[in-house]
């Protein structure tokens, strides 16, 4: 089952070289035996100490004392209601025994004591998926045993104005404006009118004219012109607005693009370095890899941080992670990364897609933000 079990509470950390830090260490290296005994030493001077009843629950846990561990989550429980990392760890327990709705009942209140855990709406959405497996199967009276394997299914944060069909797609103002002004029909000038020519002679026959040369020549009659009216002034032909073509952006030349390569090629380089430092467990290059203004989730410490990242990566025996479809925008020094997170081990696999922002620091590129999808 795709859950993540918390491994401290939300209590401040001691001071370094503490008894609680020797504890975290021991748990880190995998000596539960020797972790187990330290928490007992201390449970003599402070046996209501919320952080290491909290510890002896996760160690019990750990060791496979699935309903011991229940049973002290419980107690945690009791004396602090708003411990959400306690309802969290109760409901990973019990969805390990196949108590579903007690999984999801104590998530639910995980989430109420603290909205913004991230680790236990993963753990909700999870169990929750298993529970609609359940109702379906019934419905349709199958068999009711169903594997609890993790669905793969991912909820994009945002719709890709790229990839909206064109009926979504709503116009803008300016391209409204400019669709009115061309479907308006052109302006045509009016003719102005032809000044009337003036009327040709007639024309006499041959056989006339022939005789009329012998008739005596009589006076003309005065000639008559006829007025010639004004030309009316032309109507103005509106102007249509022209518009001009967009100027296509200059492209970068070699230099530039070639930079740009390099400079992702680094990425890619430094984000496959931290994938493989966390598959391998190496705690030093893993957080190295982090930027000195690396801002961690749910407004956590850095130094909260990084003691929470070593308990959970150190504890696990494998751990594999792979990076695929990595796609990645560079702006200057600053870059964000976008990729498909597959992430495996001893009982957890998990498929997700994670975004990292990362800023260029000398010559690394090393991240800043991270988030999942």
């Amino acid at each position: 089952m795709q859950v993540a079990l918390g491994l401290t509470s939300t209590m401040a950390a001691h001071a370094a070289l503490s008894p609680q830090d020797n504890i975290k260490q021991a748990i880190q290296s995998g000596q539960l035996e020797q972790a187990l005994k330290l928490v007992q030493q201390e449970k003599q001077n402070a046996p209501k100490d919320v952080q290491l009843r909290f510890m002896e629950g996760v160690i019990q846990a750990q060791q496979g004392q699935t309903d011991k561990a229940i049973d002290t989550f419980k107690k945690i429980t009791e004396s602090n209601p708003d411990l959400s990392e306690a309802y969290n760890n109760l409901g990973v327990l019990y969805a390990a025994k196949g108590k579903l709705e007690d999984s999801r009942a104590n998530l639910e209140k995980a989430l109420k004591t603290h909205p913004s855990y991230a680790a236990a709406h993963r753990n909700l959405s999870d169990v929750q998926s298993q529970l609609a497996k359940q109702t379906y199967a019934k419905a349709l009276q199958v068999d009711g045993k169903i594997k609890n394997n993790s669905p793969q299914l991912t909820l994009l944060g945002s719709i890709d104005q790229n990839k909206r069909s064109p009926a979504l797609a709503q116009p803008s103002a300016t391209t409204v404006a400019a669709q009115t002004e061309t479907s308006k029909p052109p302006t045509v000038a009016a003719a102005a009118p032809a000044t009337p020519a003036a009327p040709a002679a007639p024309v006499t026959p041959p056989a006339i004219q022939a005789s009329a040369a012998n008739k005596p020549v009589m006076p003309a009659a005065p000639a008559v012109t006829a007025p010639v009216p004004a030309a009316k002034p032309a109507t103005p032909v509106a102007a249509v607005p022209v518009t001009p073509p967009p100027k296509s952006e200059p492209k970068k030349d070699d230099s530039q693009q070639k930079q740009a390569k390099a400079e992702q090629a680094d990425i890619r380089n430094a984000i496959a370095a931290w994938a493989k430092a966390w598959s391998q467990k190496d705690m030093n290059r893993y957080l190295a890899a982090y930027g000195s203004s690396f801002s961690p989730p749910d407004k956590m410490t850095r130094a909260k941080w990084e003691s929470d990242r070593r308990v959970r990566i150190v504890s696990k025996k494998t751990i594999s992670v792979d990076v695929n479809n990595l796609k990645i925008d560079l702006a200057g020094n600053k870059a964000t990364a976008h990729f498909q997170q597959v992430y495996e081990s001893d009982n957890f696999k998990g498929n997700s897609h994670k975004t990292l922002e990362m800023v260029k620091q000398g010559d690394r590129w090393l991240i800043t933000r991270e988030t999942v999808n």
